[in-house]
């Protein structure tokens, strides 16, 4: 290639070249023009037709007029959000009538948070509103910041509009017709009543149950519901028209107050019904450094400029919304009473929270949903709050019926188990006295009865006596010889020779006999139904030939011998203590005359030896 061509092609482009750079540079900056308005318009949104400069906060209207700076068209943004900037930013809008009279205008900028916004127009006085103005002090009585703007037929004016804020510095801004914007307040405003009035609802309904339950949970729900509702109406520019409408400054306070204390009491709330502290320790101190810095935070914007204590809150929001929602998710996990409903609410909350912040530091374009995603977040969340302190009562509540019906089976089947020890127990004692009774009336070596048994029923043996009129015979048995065995043979043998005549005595005893040991070698035969002396000697007889039979001992044998004495009554005068007396007389009278055998105890001739 020559370079006479090349020279050429260079030469034949430029021109071309020149062109398309002109065209680019004319869309990077193309000045809006003038908005024209006709009359007919309802609503007409001010981006596309404004231009934008971001200045310091003290240049004045007279110095921005004499700067020669370039403004900036507002098209070419995605959106008209500033996010938290501590400069001022002026709007320059063109605007012209072409109606056929004088027509009013409302310029609206629908971001209650708005500092400060005043409007400049060449000849005429400065017009002022915005969050921190007192109500009197407003071009119009709005929640937003908002202005009149009259126009005559043909009348054409620049509008210069100088904005600040402590928070997000967003301009969007529209131009209504009046009629148009008279509608809009009164929807707008009786939404955010509606709004408002639910959660004054929520709170006072949560605060009748915590009068009547005096669950920590239900205060510490009302108190978020309150705090957050205190934030809302700052953020929304109700608080400021209605309620605190000649607070000036302080009036911008109160917003990040409002939500710095909601934020310390929800993360209470979380607490609370979760009951972290048990659950997850954790996290649980975790969540209680996140209620301090959110109270020092809340403290912090009594004294501290609000720009500060607003970035702070939107960082702490940041933080905070991952790990509450951490700790709600490990609730879920350990199944806690009402998590999984509490989750969902905090869940519209949490997203909410993060568009929010999200768009308010640029990141996100700000629009109806991100600019109102807290409003929708926060009304699902209280809703969904209040059902799930519900749902956790109710299931609370089932817990401690059903704990306590088992601790009432558990009662009950306790006092069954004491009632059968208490019967075992008494049975048990029972044959203890039994065998106790057993052992006070029975001799420990022989098994007959012993004095006290003789005692007892000697005496009801003389009651029937006398009742039946029929002799009783006591005969008082004493063995011969029995001395002897116990020295030579020793007092086991003994024992054993005493055992077998006491075999012996019962066997061959009638069944209405009764037969006790005194003591020693002594034996008491008690007969009832003796009709005369002669029955009672041959009873007598037999207990002596049984008893003077020999006792195989295994290698050896022994005999003994015994000593009957008989006592015989029909009369009342005697006792028991006499009859044995009389017997016992009978049977040594019988004893010194040498040889065994048996006696009789009379009372007209004193012994009578029968036998």
């Amino acid at each position: 290639m020559s370079a006479r061509f090349v020279a050429f092609l260079r030469n034949a482009l430029n021109p071309f070249i020149l062109l398309w750079l002109t065209c680019i540079s004319s869309s990077l900056y193309a000045a809006p023009g003038t908005l024209f308005l006709t009359g007919s318009e309802q609503h007409i949104p001010l981006q596309p037709w404004v231009e934008y400069r971001q200045t310091p906060r003290d240049l004045t209207y007279e110095l921005l007029l004499e700067s020669h700076e370039i403004w900036t068209a507002g098209s070419n943004r995605s959106d008209m959000n500033f996010g938290y900037t501590q400069d001022a930013v002026w709007l320059k809008l063109n605007i012209s009538s072409s109606a056929q009279r004088d027509t009013l205008w409302h310029l609206h900028f629908p971001y209650s948070s708005l500092n400060r916004v005043d409007i400049y127009q060449e000849g005429a006085a400065v017009k002022t509103s915005g969050a921190v103005v007192p109500l009197n002090q407003r071009d119009l009585a709005h929640r937003d910041p908002a202005f009149s703007l009259r126009l005559a037929p043909g009348e054409q004016t620049t509008l210069y509009i100088r904005a600040e804020s402590e928070g997000s510095l967003t301009l969007t801004s529209q131009i209504w017709s009046s009629p148009a914007f008279a509608s809009f307040s009164v929807n707008s405003s009786a939404l955010l009543a509606l709004y408002c009035g639910m959660l004054l609802a929520l709170a006072s309904y949560n605060l009748l149950l915590f009068t009547v339950l005096r669950e920590r949970s239900y205060l510490y729900y009302v108190c978020f519901v309150v705090s957050f509702g205190v934030g809302v109406l700052a953020f929304t520019g109700l608080g400021a028209r209605y309620i605190w409408s000649d607070l000036g400054t302080w009036s911008g306070r109160l917003l990040p107050l409002g939500l710095c204390l909601a934020a310390t009491v929800g993360t209470l709330f979380t607490c609370s019904f979760l009951n972290t502290r048990q659950h997850m320790p954790a996290g649980h101190r975790l969540l209680t450094a996140l209620v301090l810095a959110s109270l020092l935070l809340a403290l912090a914007s009594l004294v501290l400029p609000v720009h500060w204590v607003i970035l702070s809150m939107s960082v702490l929001g940041m933080i905070g919304a991952p790990l509450t929602f951490g700790c709600i998710l490990l609730a879920v996990r350990f199944r806690v009473p009402g998590a999984r409903i509490f989750l969902s609410a905090w869940a519209c909350m949490i997203v909410g929270v993060v568009l929010l912040s999200l768009r308010n530091f640029g990141v996100i374009p700000s629009n109806l949903v991100t600019t109102y995603a807290m409003h929708v977040g926060s009304a699902l969340e209280m809703h969904l709050l209040s059902f799930a302190l519900a749902d956790r009562f109710n299931t609370l509540k089932k817990q401690k019926e059903a704990t306590q019906e088992s601790l009432v089976h558990a009662l009950k089947a306790h006092e069954l188990e004491l009632e059968d020890k208490v019967q075992q127990r008494t049975a048990e004692l029972q044959i203890a006295n039994t065998r106790l009774a057993t052992m006070a009336m029975q001799d420990p070596l022989t098994g007959l009865a012993n004095r006290s048994a003789l005692d007892t029923h000697m005496s009801q043996a003389l009651r029937r006596s006398q009742r039946r009129r029929i002799p009783l015979a006591v005969m008082l048995v004493d063995l011969d010889g029995f001395k002897q065995i116990n020295d030579q043979l020793g007092h086991e043998t003994g024992d054993q020779v005493l055992c077998t005549i006491a075999d012996r005595l019962r066997s061959i005893a009638r069944e209405t006999d009764f037969i006790a040991r005194l003591g020693g070698d002594e034996f008491v035969l008690v007969a009832e139904d003796v009709g005369t002396p002669e029955q009672a000697h041959t009873l007598a007889e037999r207990f002596l030939d049984t008893l003077s039979m020999t006792i195989d001992m295994g290698v050896q044998s022994v005999a003994v011998g015994a000593s009957i004495g008989v006592s015989m009554t029909l009369s009342a005068e005697l006792d028991v203590a006499q009859m044995l007396r009389q017997a016992d007389m009978a049977m040594y009278k019988r004893k010194r005359s040498g040889r065994g055998g048996v006696s009789f105890y009379s009372q007209e001739q004193g012994i009578d030896q029968l036998a």
